[in-house]
């Protein structure tokens, strides 16, 4: 694949990461994190940009962007740790914009920040092939959902169930009866929770395709965030050792430290290359499963050895909160869990061994 960005990309890197450095003050994060809140402000901002609507189709008024474009967009936001669901409503919505007229009634709301709908799949076994809940008879459903990310911020929900021994996805709105959120408390402080429902209409929207398109790019989206925070770190440390002075010296002019640097960016760069090719795969309708994990699988086992790698470096200054590196390398290690542990990316990438490959 072509690793170079044509211009249109470059311009949109260039000008959401001078927005992002501008309008995102990480003191306005701290109180959020401690409210367990969303920038709610922030996310009508960068509708308003346009950018949201990279993630969906021209025919439906949005830019018509691809994968990588996206991908793009959700690693920028990963480096600046935003408190706003890009993934959750990019990955719900682009689930969405097939379903027609569900797709014609909620698609301007959401491109305008005013519906916000999130993926509610995972259940009690924390596996994304086991969904045990089941629809009523009248479409309604009974049940619950854990880790639903901004879950209880959202507007709507599109959730994994089973209707007639068939598994898909269907979208509730929250502000109906029968809808309760439950706080979590999460490694990355944003916010997450249980979702419990008790008889809650529900509107088809895709079948069991539908739903293996929405984890595919959800965990690809999910090792991107890994790579923005990494590359965040990374950056941050090195200009650190450049300039903390040990026995008259520079840190970053000693070899040990320049091994340790060195290492950070061999395990970025090899994360964001899979990541990129399996967004570029999806594009090409080309992505499978055992690419989508390999990714997921490089980008979650590099997070905790790079961040970790970071605060090695940064030393004493590094343990205190009032320095931002913290930001990156909770985020980091939340997102190495979500959509997949390197774990359950290595069980489907074992699955696939005996499979054969078609390089060409």
């Amino acid at each position: 694949m072509n690793l170079d960005l044509d211009e249109t990309q470059s311009l949109l890197r260039e000008t959401v990461r001078g927005f992002l450095e501008d309008e995102v003050r990480f003191d306005r994060i701290r109180e959020l994190e401690a409210e367990q809140g969303w920038d709610a402000g922030l996310w009508k901002s960068l509708c308003e940009q346009g950018w949201l609507g990279i993630a969906f189709d021209s025919a439906l008024a949005g830019e018509g962007g691809s994968a990588v474009d996206l991908g793009l967009l959700v690693e920028d936001f990963a480096r600046r740790a935003v408190m706003v669901p890009i993934l959750e409503v990019a990955v719900a919505g682009r689930a969405l914009q097939g379903s027609g007229a569900l797709a014609e009634e909620l698609l301007p709301g959401i491109l305008a920040g005013d519906v916000v709908p999130v993926p509610a799949i995972l259940e009690q076994t924390d596996r994304f092939d086991v969904i045990d809940a089941e629809l009523e008879e009248d479409g309604t459903l009974t049940g619950e959902k854990i880790f639903v990310d901004y879950g209880q911020h959202a507007t709507h929900h599109v959730v994994a169930a089973r209707r007639a021994g068939e598994t898909g996805l269907y979208l509730l709105d929250t502000s109906g009866q029968g809808v309760r959120t439950e706080p979590l408390l999460s490694i990355g402080r944003t916010p997450v929770c249980v979702a419990h429902y008790d008889a809650v209409p529900t509107r088809f929207v895709a079948g069991a395709d539908g739903l293996a398109d929405m984890i595919r790019l959800g965990r690809v989206l999910a090792a991107i965030q890994c790579v923005g925070s990494m590359q965040q770190s990374l950056d941050a440390t090195v200009a650190y050792a450049g300039v903390r002075e040990q026995f008259g010296k520079p840190i970053g002019s000693f070899q040990a430290v320049k091994h340790h640097l060195a290492n950070m960016l061999i395990r970025v760069s090899s994360a964001r290359l899979l990541c990129y090719d399996a967004l570029s795969a999806l594009d090409s309708g080309m992505a499978d499963d055992v690419r989508i994990a390999a990714a997921k699988a490089s980008a979650s086992r590099a997070a905790p050895e790079v961040l970790m790698l970071g605060h090695q470096i940064h030393g004493g200054n590094g343990v205190i909160e009032e320095n931002d590196l913290y930001f990156f390398t909770l985020r980091g290690k939340e997102r190495s869990l979500a959509w997949g542990s390197v774990e359950e990316c290595l069980d489907i990438m074992a699955a696939g061994v005996g499979e054969g490959l078609d390089f060409l």
